[in-house]
């Protein structure tokens, strides 16, 4: 399904460490219950995994030839 967005394996692998390492850090430094913390990680993570894959969207269909 990414291939047809137009992201290719190194935009897959820093898709997977973008959204790994916010859902590390917000379940680290967010207070409440391991439950809520992992929960917190995950919706964080999502989140940011989705405004990755927009943006890189967006940049590879908009930049300019000489990139």
């Amino acid at each position: 399904m990414l291939d047809r967005i137009g992201l290719d394996r190194r935009d897959r692998r820093n898709l997977l460490v973008v959204m790994g390492a916010v859902a590390v850090v917000m379940a680290v430094v967010s207070e409440g219950t391991p439950a809520v913390r992992l929960a917190v990680g995950a919706i964080a993570g999502v989140i940011s995994g989705v405004v990755f894959v927009v943006s890189t969207v967006v940049i590879n269909r908009y930049k300019p030839a000489h990139w």
